[in-house]
């Protein structure tokens, strides 16, 4: 199956805008829209989507049906030009000859209070849920460099099913829930499609040896899970090593590295109730987003907890459309259905799938001839004597008879033609490509500051390895996807190694943990492929400033004046621009961009609308608090500036204002605060009246 993909993004802005982007098979689109629910509204519908609000059956299907036409209406009905996107691409999905209709594509992590709606009831108003059917699945997508391609497999789908079940926690059902994985799964099992295996020492060390000595295809996590809103961690709760009966809770980073040391492992269902939900003020740091981002293409995660004839239900058409070779996304729309149709209730958008990888094709036979499941015995051959021998005769007879023959034909064979030596196999050498240390040059940078990634890349195997690809993606724990690098490399001789270095700067005061991968596309056959990803961490200095001059861009791209800056184009430093357009909403989508004025570079707000140019410019501070800011200007003629500082994002709680400054023209000024007052500063907005910003620098000190 093959679909054409309509991808939206959703983010937030200030003033609780949202701005919705499409991606279409007819073209691209984006408008900016009012939350379509209030706060009070969102947790009104999650309390009863996840059965803490008790309503009945009808009350629940008619509040899925009335939420998802309001998502429909805000997601897909938003602008003119989206909604015909999207119908145009409904017509063109279903005439194109290869495909099999439209995957609904979401990114919906920086979509602030938004991002923990349960988008799986998107409904068409005219038509049903776009979830249930095989022609729209709904999917959650992740844009990363690092995607492992299909697993090329021989049946059957290995699956390693781990249960966590310490004491002192809300007890699970882990043995009922065990017992009704298997009895979803007997038939396929039987038949060779699926095999299960129990991994019931639910510590990290159990897991890493288990991934170690077998091959598996699936990971299955039955326990329990949650967020932790002082760390902004995900966490899954496994086994101490000490003892099995008290809890170890396990970040989403621990888990996740584990899991992709494995490289057969192609998909990951946790079903634990909180697995899936995204907390708004980290994202990034929720368990399925954890999994994806280090390049396991796909997690089936549950946003709800979900009752045992559900879980059944959607294990048994899960598992089954997957060993039938159907792509993830069309297996998860069979499984909704098999929930609706067996249980009738709103269940079947309780699991969430994270995917990362293109198609949701995660598997692929790898030979035919030897890939069959496992056949059912042929039944034995009726022959006429049945009717007067035992079953144990005819089977003596027949042991009896082709012993006799075969050593007549042996003992003559061997006479006419004496046995030829048994030839000595010829081992087969193969490259390993391992990745070796990386160094960060400064070790402890500060935010802002050129950072020389240097990276080591080994063949330790027995042959040259040909030519491979390499991926580096630089933000495994941040909130904001910073993908950076990727390279070629023609080939490394056996036994030598290839550094490879570049340039990058990253944009906060955090530890920022990367990752480089090593023949992404699996061009290399190697002896070992377990050692082909290599993580790093890089700590930030936590007392430097972060200083932008604007000779970069994030996520480094040096700058080229003339240079047209996208509203979202600092989000990766967790920055955005803006024009102040409250007396103007006109200008609220005013464009930036950089020029040259002399040796420096400087941000400005795009003088295409004159009524707009001239408005406060506006620098919100996205993650967090700093302490201070200090900005560099450059005038065009000589006036009086004003700089304000805010608590928040919106603009409505001032904390400090410069009083007015002449400036001169060409000439250039530091505003800033010069007190030693503790501030907690969101945004901070510049003006001289009657001119055009030029921003030149802008320096942010750590909050304390």
């Amino acid at each position: 199956m093959s679909y054409l993909n309509f991808a939206v993004e959703v983010a937030a802005l200030p003033n609780d805008l949202y701005r919705i982007r499409i991606q279409s098979p007819v073209g691209e689109a984006s408008t900016d829209a009012a939350s379509p629910f209030t706060q009070q509204e969102i947790l009104n519908y999650l309390a009863i989507f996840g059965g803490e609000t008790q309503v009945s059956r009808d009350e629940a299907l008619r509040t899925a049906r009335e939420f998802g036409n309001r998502l429909f209406d805000f997601l897909l009905r938003g602008s003119p030009e989206i909604s015909n996107a999207y119908f145009a691409s409904l017509r063109e999905a279903s005439a194109a000859a290869n495909s099999d209709g439209l995957r609904i594509r979401l990114t919906v992590e920086r979509a602030g209070a938004l991002s923990q709606l349960p988008w799986e009831y998107l409904r068409d108003p005219s038509n049903d849920f776009l979830a249930l059917s095989r022609r729209t699945p709904v999917v959650r997508y992740t844009q990363q460099l690092d995607v492992r391609p299909p697993a090329a497999i021989t049946f059957p789908l290995r699956v390693l099913v781990m249960i966590s079940a310490p004491q002192g926690l809300p007890e699970l059902d882990v043995e009922g829930e065990w017992q009704r994985l298997q009895e979803a799964t007997a038939s396929l099992q039987s038949r060779g499609l699926i095999t299960l295996e129990r991994l019931d020492t639910a510590t990290l060390i159990a897991l890493q040896h288990r991934l170690r000595t077998e091959e598996y295809h699936i990971f299955h996590y039955i326990g329990h899970s949650d967020y932790d809103p002082k760390t902004q961690q995900g966490l899954i709760v496994f086994e101490d090593e000490r003892d099995n009966t008290r809890p170890q809770l396990i970040t989403a980073s621990e888990l996740s590295r584990e899991l992709a040391e494995e490289s057969t492992v192609r998909l990951v269902v946790l079903n634990s109730c909180q697995s899936a939900r995204r907390p708004d003020a980290d994202m990034f740091a929720g368990i399925s987003s954890a999994i994806v981002t280090r390049g396991i293409p796909a997690v089936v995660a549950m946003q709800f907890a979900i009752s045992d004839g559900a879980a059944k239900a959607f294990a048994d058409e899960f598992y089954r459309a997957l060993a039938e070779m159907l792509p993830l996304d069309a297996a998860l729309s069979e499984a909704r259905r098999a929930i609706a149709n067996r249980i009738r209730n709103n269940e079947w958008a309780t699991p969430v799938l994270y995917l990362r990888a293109e198609s949701g094709v995660l598997f692929r036979v790898a030979n035919a001839a030897n890939s069959e499941p496992i056949a059912p015995p042929i039944p034995p051959v009726e022959l006429g004597l049945h009717r007067h021998l035992s079953t144990g005769q005819l089977i003596l007879i027949g042991t009896l008879a082709v012993l006799i023959l075969g050593a007549l034909v042996f003992g003559t064979a061997h006479f006419i033609f004496p046995p030829l030596p048994s030839p000595t196999p010829i081992p087969v050498q193969l490259a390993d490509l391992a990745v070796g240390r990386t160094r960060f040059s400064p070790p402890n940078p500060a935010p802002g500051e050129i950072v020389i990634v240097s990276i080591t890349i080994s063949n330790v195997g027995q042959a040259d390895s040909g030519a491979f690809d390499w991926a580096w993606d630089a933000s495994l724990s941040s909130p904001v996807m910073l993908n950076s690098q990727i390279g070629h490399v023609e080939n490394i001789p056996a036994g030598a190694s290839k550094n490879i270095s570049f340039p990058f700067t990253y944009g906060w005061w955090q530890t920022f943990s990367s990752l480089l991968n090593v023949d992404v596309k699996t061009q290399v056959d190697e002896s070992d492929e377990f050692n082909n990803r290599g993580p790093a961490d890089l700590v930030m200095s936590a007392q430097q400033p972060f200083d932008i001059n604007f000779s970069l861009v994030p996520p480094n791209i040096p700058t080229e004046p003339p240079m047209p800056i996208g509203a979202n184009s600092f989000m990766p430093w967790n920055l955005a621009f803006a024009v102040d357009s409250t007396t103007q909403p006109d200008c609220n989508d005013t464009p930036f961009e950089l020029v040259e004025r002399g040796i420096p570079i400087a941000l400005t707000i795009s003088g295409d609308n004159p009524a707009c140019a001239n408005l406060p410019m506006s620098i919100r501070v996205l993650r967090g608090p700093v302490s201070n800011a200090e900005i560099e200007i450059l005038p065009i003629t000589a006036g009086t500036a004003a700089l304000t500082y805010y608590a928040d994002l919106a603009g409505t709680q001032p904390i400090f204002q410069l009083s007015p400054r002449a400036v001169e023209a060409d000439v250039s000024v530091k505003l800033s605060a010069t007190d030693d007052t503790p501030r907690a500063i969101r945004r901070i907005d510049v003006s001289v009246p009657g001119q055009i910003i030029q921003l030149t620098q802008l320096v942010l000190s750590p909050a304390p």
